[in-house]
């Protein structure tokens, strides 16, 4: 083996070892990359305009120059350098006090001969003369209003990337291009980082997202990324898929077995807890499903207090109601300022409120894992989730909906969080529940079912666990109340009322019977 593969000194460093990543700057691309920039790469950032591409390049040459590296900006020959200028100021990541000094500003005119289209020679020499760390040449594109064919344009940047490369200097290169227009091909390989920037437009909203299509030596996040463009520059999302610990290896997952948690995730409702077997099973997911009314947000709310006082931080993220609308709800029951506290600064419970409009279901993502990781918090509610699935299908497509949903289940178990995610219940009351067609009640370990009864032309409220994996269960209905100042009771057995819960299942199941007669009489020939 050692023969086949001698190490650098016997070999005459015959295998050069990797350049050193450099950081974009940019938040999470360097996630996507595999680490960051090589130094030395030619980077081409190909997209339709608007999409970012003169943003990304020199937010990335900024980071540098405020490394304290030198950075040479060649701008586009129809752009002179001072709007270049002025294009780039409302951004945080502009340092006017860095042009002139360690970022140098010119047009790519001066450096095209009388006698013929440009060559590299000017651009290289400039860029040794300046000791340049960063070169941005930006809108490649405007180089064919030079009379650069495919074959001169592929010369001029394999001789760009090639005498850079030499020197450690990382160069990117900005074209107005679709990045997977198959013509560019040819010249495109000569480039060692592809990164495309894409503008689609969803009905009447446009949706940004970037990718990168190629990077030597490294192990990108493939596929399309979220972006967006804001004050603060561009900012990745990564796809949430990508995210998993070695997503894209085929094989058993080999991690080493370790005991569960014997502490549960209490609810802090003694009877509640002894349905559940003692509480929630830690690091799992539980669907608390149920039609509009039933308490859910309460339980969910008792679920995030009750671990606060044993200790343990928690968040909510909601869709639906901010912090001081669940402090008002709260009103006239004896767990409002113990509600107070908790969303206080240090509290033990962050809120994170997005409004359901046009979401990013990746920066969702996104911000959730870094809130969860900055806090520590241990349990997480979210209300609802109905709304980021809908931003799932609305942004990629309903096929991507389990694949992510699998991915952010498994995200959270990998960090010992344990959610309670709410959902509406499209079936007012049932005793046969089926959530076969639900993607996230199918992956969930566990679901609790919130209903209410009419019974004697009163409402009555109902709950049950269809399913809980890893535990024993009462699956039975039980009744519970929602009373000031206390709040949630379930009722003990002594409490309820048997007789009612049963002439509900009664009435229930000759209603099913009713309206499935085919079932029914299926049902009635395999008894016989």
């Amino acid at each position: 083996m050692s023969d086949l593969f001698p190490p650098d000194e016997a070999s005459g460093a015959l295998f050069s070892p990797s350049p050193p990543l450099e950081p974009t700057g940019v938040p999470h691309l360097d996630l996507v990359l595999g680490g960051g920039l090589p130094k030395g790469a030619l980077a081409v950032i190909l997209g339709p305009p608007g999409s970012g591409k003169t943003t990304l390049a020199c937010q990335i040459a900024f980071a540098a120059a405020q490394r304290g590296e030198k950075v040479l900006f060649l701008t586009a020959l129809s752009e002179p350098t001072a709007k270049f200028l002025e294009h780039l100021r409302p951004y945080r990541f502009f340092a006017e006090d860095l042009v002139g000094r360690t970022v140098h500003v010119f047009s790519l005119q001066q450096f095209v001969p009388p006698e013929g289209p440009i060559t590299g020679q000017a651009i290289v020499a400039e860029a040794r003369r300046l000791q340049a760390s960063v070169v941005v040449l930006d809108g490649f594109q405007g180089l064919r209003g030079q009379e650069i064919d495919f074959v001169a344009a592929r010369r001029l940047l394999y001789d760009l990337g090639t005498q850079f490369s030499l020197f450690g200097t990382t160069s990117l290169v900005t074209a107005e291009a679709d990045p997977r227009d198959a013509t560019l091909f040819p010249e495109m390989t000569t480039a060692d980082v592809l990164i495309g920037l894409y503008n689609t437009l969803l009905g009447v909203r446009t949706h940004r997202s970037l990718e990168v299509l190629k990077i030597r030596g490294q192990a990108l996040l493939p596929g399309l990324h979220g972006l967006a463009i804001n004050e603060t520059g561009i900012q990745v999302f990564p796809r949430l898929e990508t995210r998993l610990r070695h997503p894209f290896i085929v094989g058993w997952n080999k991690k080493t077995f370790s005991p569960p948690p014997t502490k549960r995730a209490s609810f802090g409702l003694p009877e509640l807890d002894r349905l559940l077997g003692g509480g929630l099973t830690r690091s799992t997911g539980t669907v608390l499903t149920g039609n509009l009314g039933t308490g859910k947000t309460f339980l969910a709310l008792q679920f995030l207090l009750t671990g606060v006082a044993e200790g343990e931080s928690g968040m909510f993220l909601g869709f639906r109601e901010t912090a001081d609308q669940l402090v008002r709800k709260a009103e006239g029951f004896a767990w409002n300022q113990q509600l107070q506290r908790a969303l206080s600064t240090n509290g033990g419970v962050t809120v994170h409120h997005w409004d359901p409009v046009e979401l990013d279901p990746d920066q969702v993502a996104t911000e959730l894992l870094a809130a969860l990781a900055q806090t520590g918090a241990q349990r997480l509610v979210i209300d609802s989730i109905a709304e980021w699935e809908r931003a799932i299908r609305r942004s990629s497509g309903t096929e991507r909906v389990p694949n992510y949903l699998a991915a952010f289940l498994s995200l959270l178990r990998e960090r010992g969080v344990t959610l309670l995610a709410i959902k509406e219940s499209t079936q007012i009351v049932t005793t046969q529940p089926d959530f076969s067609a639900d993607e996230l009640t199918v992956l969930a370990e566990n679901v609790m079912l919130l209903q209410h009864l009419i019974y004697q032309g009163q409402m009555h409220r109902v709950l049950s666990i269809p399913k809980m994996r890893f535990s024993n269960h009462d699956e039975a209905l039980h009744d519970f109340l929602i009373v000031a100042p206390e709040g949630i009771h379930v009722l003990t057995p002594d409490e309820r009322d048997q007789e009612r819960l049963h002439t509900f299942a009664e009435q229930h199941a000759a209603i099913h019977r009713k309206a499935s007669p085919r079932r029914s009489s299926q049902s009635e020939q395999e008894q016989q």
